[in-house]
């Protein structure tokens, strides 16, 4: 809802430098828009092993698969699904994947076959190519299937896709690696957020 509201402010104060609504009669003159702190869930390092071990069949074992490969590569959800064979590039023996976010535009390098010990690599082959791995439905759909994956797998808290971005951020601090290079492979154009 806070979103909302700042981009409807943003729009209202538009509104107002251009004439269109008079400075008194702006509606977040007497308004605050409060955000609630959000709890940012991930998977723990044996829960996210319950999640690899965890094997069925069809379109949850695809989806499954997806939500493993964005552990271990931060992607989100919108980012994951234009995945196309011409995002990975190989530089040096090392395999890249690059791809310019949806939601910043922000230009992201992940290499593939050393970040995570090359599991995602893995996951493209095991599904036959990228196209095949990004072929999931939409988000709702897919968070239906992650969350019943996740009872099936013996994880007992509320997991999302998006509780994979979280998971590879987490786990890529706990192996130490600097925040600053996890800034770069998650997108974030603040190091707040990165730090969040």
């Amino acid at each position: 809802i806070a979103k909302h509201m700042q981009h409807l402010r943003a729009i209202i104060n538009e509104a107002i430098r251009h004439g269109h609504i008079p400075q008194d009669r702006d509606p977040f003159r007497m308004y605050s828009i409060k955000k609630e702190k959000t709890e940012h869930r991930y998977l723990t390092p044996p829960e996210l092993r319950l999640m690899e071990q965890h094997h069925c069949t069809g379109k949850a074992e695809r989806i499954r698969l997806a939500f493993l490969f964005c552990c271990y590569t931060g992607l989100r959800f919108s980012d994951f699904r234009a995945l196309r064979c011409e995002n990975l590039k190989d530089i040096d023996g090392t395999t890249w994947l690059m791809i310019r976010t949806q939601k910043t535009g922000y230009s992201v390098k992940i290499p593939l076959s050393v970040i995570f010990e090359g599991k995602a690599m893995k996951l493209i082959k095991q599904a036959g190519s990228i196209e095949q791995l990004a072929d999931i439905p939409c988000n709702s759909d897919t968070n239906r299937y992650v969350k019943a994956l996740a009872l099936e797998a013996g994880i007992q808290k509320r997991v999302t896709f998006h509780t994979a971005r979280h998971t590879c951020a987490t786990c890529l601090v706990h192996q130490g690696v600097p925040i600053t290079t996890v800034q770069k492979i998650l997108g974030h154009t603040k190091i707040s957020t990165t730090q969040l």
